[in-house]
C-alpha cells in the first residue's frame, strides 16, 4: 500500500491532534495532591502548570517518560509512580 503525500500529511495530523487531546487527560485526583496522567508518552509540555501542590505523578504502567521529566519531578521532589496492570 503506497500513500500519497495527503494522506501521509492527514495521517501525522490526526497523530499529533490525538497527542494533543491526550495532553488534556491529565487531572489532579482527591486531596492527596496525586496527578493522574493517562498518556503514553509524558513530557514537560505534559507536566505544563499543572504540577502546583502536587506530591505524586501517577503515570500507566508502559508510558515513556522523557529524562527531562524525571530531572523535573526529582528537583520538585515529587513522586513518580507506575500503575501496574495498565
Amino acid at each position: 500500500m503506497k500513500l500519497s503525500a495527503e494522506q501521509l500529511e492527514w495521517i501525522v495530523r490526526e497523530v499529533v491532534r490525538r497527542l494533543q487531546s491526550s495532553a488534556a487527560s491529565a487531572r489532579p485526583t482527591d486531596s492527596s495532591r496525586r496527578l493522574a496522567i493517562a498518556d503514553r508518552l509524558v513530557t514537560t509540555e505534559t507536566l505544563r502548570n499543572k504540577l502546583e501542590g502536587v506530591t505524586h505523578v501517577d503515570v500507566i504502567s508502559r508510558a515513556v517518560i522523557t529524562p527531562a521529566v524525571v530531572d523535573l519531578l526529582r528537583e520538585r521532589q515529587i513522586a513518580l509512580v507506575r500503575n501496574a496492570g495498565r
